[in-house]
This record gives structure tokens, C-alpha cells and sequence, in this order.
């Protein structure tokens, strides 16, 4: 839905009792805030979103959102849906509503923000209970099922340099490509041999997103208040989770191939000494433990993105982001195999 005649439609018949209650002297105003996303303002504390998805699990996605919104008990909060007039959760498997959370969301490519020691601490409380519903909550949400990201790649890079070299001609992409291949191979190799020797393989439906973007934060005291945006839900590794939190909230700069290790460290301390003190224990994994395990993560992501942006460049070559993105990605792996796994 791109227009607000269309929204106001979709409002009033699904959610005529939400909308009832306001003074009808109230101006209220729809403002598009993304593709996906429209704000609905009430007054100066009540606003709305209407969120339209684009996931083929939203059921699971809304049900997940609940259980965790009790399982917080207002310590922190994340959308809830509001229920539809008939009593659903969302309409066509579609479009729901939820109350809009009040604070302040930085941007991921913020380069006038550094996350502090407080911040960083305060952003370790958050995802640490976050992870402990994961742990605690239901069977449901975790799986021992071993995820074969690493043997995937392995084989995608290894395909992907046969192909080039059986082509006649050979171009800068490609010439990159093939320069960056043994590296890359070798570091989700030893990545792989890591993962062979753990002994937690376990993986639960996480976020996968918890970059700047999806923290809010109180406007007055600056702690984190809540999570947003879990349409991206999958099962993988707790690591993942932190993986992605860690690369972007402990940066210097925005996008930067380097993670700063002091304000990891400080963040992994709070996040252990929270996991090993509330109801879910985690292994028996020590502080060092724990943060090769993020790194390792964090060098198989830059993997990830890499492998991506290069299928982008056969596939959809109208979205390719630039040999320059293939650089980062492969130097931000190399960054961290080098110096952050071997402290």
C-alpha cells in the first residue's frame, strides 16, 4: 500500500476499536516510514505503526513476539501486534499493528556516535536476557540440528574460481575473485576444524539483526529500552547474534572492516557475568572462550557478505555494490583472522 487514502482504509476496518477511543478533535497523521513501515500519530505520546511483511512465517514471527514481550515483563519492550476488531493478529497474513516505542535508534552508518562503556554494558543486559528466552523458553526455539554455512561456502567459493577459470576471458571482478580465493578458503577451513572441536552446537531461532538500527534507547537516561524488526528470524548460533551486534556496535567508524577488542571485551564481561547469574546458565565457557567464538563468527560473516555481493555481480548486476565492496569484506575477514582471533 503506497497511499494514505488506502491506509486509513485498511485502519478503519480492522481496527475501527484502536481508533474509536481518540478525541475526534485530534489531527491524526500517517507518515511513510519505510517500504514496509507507516507511522500513525495520535498525539504526542500515542502513536501506531503498521508494519506490512513480507516473511512467509508471520504467525511464528507474532506468537515468538508475545512470548517474548511476557517473558521481558516490561524490563525492556519489542512490537507487540494488536489485535484485529475479528480478534487476529495480523490481516492476510500481511499487515499488523503495533503500539510505537518512544526513544531514540541510531543509524548503522552513524560515524558521529561511539558506544560507550555504559552503553555497551547496558546494550550486554538487553541481549543477554534476550538470549536467555532463548535458552529457557521452549524446545521450539533451539535446535541441536549443526548449521553447514561454513561447507557451503567452501564449495560456493570453490565453484565460483572453477567457473572463472574454464571463461576465456577474465575481468578485474573476477581477477579479485580469484586473488582473494586461497584466503578465504583457508580461514573457513580452520573456521571449519574450530567448529568440528566445539562442543555447542546447539542453535536457536534468533534475531540475526541486532545492529544499531534495531536497538532503541531512553531518550533521557540513554540505557537500552527495547528490540526491534524480528521478520529475519532464523536458527543459528548464539555467536551469530553477538557476531553481528559486536561488528557494529564496537567500530570506530561506519562501515569499518576493524572491531575495536577493548569495547568487546567490555561488553562480553557484562554479557557472561549476566548469563552465568540469571536463570540460564550458559557452558561452562570462559570470557576468552566466548569472544573466539564471536570472532570466528564475525570472519565467517565478512565470508558471507562477500560470497553475496560477488553473486550479486553474476546474477543481479544491476545491484552489485563495487569491486571496493568485495575489498572490505575480505580485508575485514582478514582483519580479525590476523589480529582480534589471536588475542
Amino acid at each position: 500500500m503506497e497511499n494514505v487514502e488506502e491506509i486509513e482504509n485498511l485502519l478503519s476496518i480492522h481496527w475501527p476499536h484502536v481508533f474509536s477511543l481518540i478525541d475526534p478533535s485530534t489531527s491524526i497523521t500517517l507518515t511513510k516510514l519505510s517500504r514496509h513501515n507507516w507511522l500513525i500519530k495520535c498525539s504526542d505520546r500515542l502513536s501506531y505503526v503498521l508494519k506490512s511483511s513480507e516473511t512467509n512465517n508471520l504467525e511464528l514471527e507474532l506468537k515468538y513476539l508475545i512470548d517474548l514481550n511476557k517473558y521481558l515483563s516490561n524490563e525492556y519492550r519489542v512490537p507487540i501486534p494488536i489485535l484485529t476488531i475479528n480478534g487476529e493478529k495480523h490481516v492476510n497474513e500481511k499487515y499488523w499493528l503495533y503500539e510505537y516505542i518512544d526513544g531514540k535508534v541510531y543509524s548503522d552508518n552513524d560515524v558521529t556516535h561511539l558506544f560507550d562503556e555504559k552503553e555497551l554494558i547496558s546494550l550486554a543486559k538487553l541481549i543477554s536476557k534476550y538470549h536467555q528466552f532463548l535458552i529457557t523458553h521452549s524446545q521450539t526455539l533451539s535446535t541441536n540440528k549443526k548449521t553447514t554455512t561454513r561447507e557451503h561456502l567452501i564449495n560456493e567459493l570453490k565453484q565460483s574460481t572453477e567457473l572463472i577459470t574454464n571463461r576465456d576471458g577474465i575481468d578485474l571482478v573476477n581477477q579479485y575473485y580469484l586473488g582473494c580465493y586461497p584466503l578465504l578458503k583457508r580461514l573457513l577451513e580452520e573456521s571449519l576444524s574450530r567448529q568440528e572441536k566445539s562442543s555447542i552446537i546447539r542453535s536457536y531461532l534468533i534475531h540475526r539483526n541486532l545492529r544499531p538500527s534495531k536497538i532503541i534507547w531512553s531518550k533521557t537516561t540513554n540505557e537500552v529500552i527495547g528490540i526491534l524488526d524480528f521478520e529475519n528470524i532464523n536458527y543459528d548460533t548464539l555467536w551469530r547474534d553477538l557476531a553481528v551486534c559486536l561488528s557494529t556496535f564496537c567500530t570506530s567508524s561506519s562501515p569499518s572492516i576493524i572491531t575495536d577488542v577493548d569495547r568487546m571485551r567490555i561488553f562480553i564481561q557484562e554479557y557472561m557475568k549476566q548469563m552465568s547469574g540469571g536463570i540460564a546458565k550458559v557452558s561452562s565457557q570462559t570470557e576468552q572462550e566466548v569472544f573466539h567464538l564471536i570472532v570466528d563468527e564475525i570472519i565467517l560473516c565478512a565470508c558471507e557478505d562477500f560470497t553475496f555481493i560477488y553473486w550479486q555481480y553474476i546474477h543481479q548486476n544491476e545491484k552489485f555494490q563495487g569491486i571496493k565492496a568485495l575489498e572490505f569484506y575480505y580485508k575485514r575477514a582478514l582483519w580479525h583472522a590476523e589480529h582480534a582471533i589471536k588475542k
